[in-house]
């Protein structure tokens, strides 16, 4: 239960960040610190789903699974694009590498492949939480709005319902 409940934070976290990095309002000090910020999480959400990755390669060739099929194609394109979004953003860099006290030449010529992967990137991400939304709708129902089953959710629903009554 609580490796589900860190999945649902991290997934919700991506979102949110996503969310944020497409803003226009968004500055670009914010778009590139937050960019940078998404590798490592983007690498333990890999590192989390890593069983479903090999689960899924192994069962590829069997019939009927062609949602399989189409979840690792949509999965591996998703990957592709975030790798070049991130290798373009940071050669682009206008804030981050200078801060850094780095320089990169060119960095103006990566910022069109940039844009370009970035909308490839979000149109995959919206197929991606769409291709797992019925994984999202089943975990929050089960985590947030869950029925008391054990002893202690029991004792925790007792508590709650005596604080609604006051």
């Amino acid at each position: 239960m609580k490796r589900l409940r860190f999945l649902l934070f991290l997934d919700a976290f991506l979102l949110m960040a996503l969310i944020v990095l497409m803003a226009p309002s968004t500055s670009l000090a914010v778009h590139e610190w937050l960019g940078l910020a998404m590798i490592p999480v983007a690498m333990i959400h890999l590192l989390f789903a890593w069983q479903w990755i090999v689960t899924s390669l192994s069962r590829l060739v069997g019939k009927s699974v062609w949602r399989l099929r189409i979840n690792v194609l949509l999965n591996t394109l998703l990957f592709v694009a975030f790798v070049l979004v991130m290798f373009s953003g940071v050669m682009a860099s206008a804030v981050v590498l200078p801060s850094l006290g780095l320089t990169l030449s060119g960095g103006i010529n990566w910022q069109g492949t940039h844009n370009q992967w970035a909308n490839y990137f979000l149109l995959l991400a919206g197929l991606h939480l769409a291709m797992n939304w019925s994984w999202i709708n089943g975990t929050v129902r089960r985590l947030v709005f869950r029925r008391p089953t054990a002893r202690g959710d029991v004792a925790i629903a007792a508590l709650s319902a005596e604080t609604d009554e006051r």
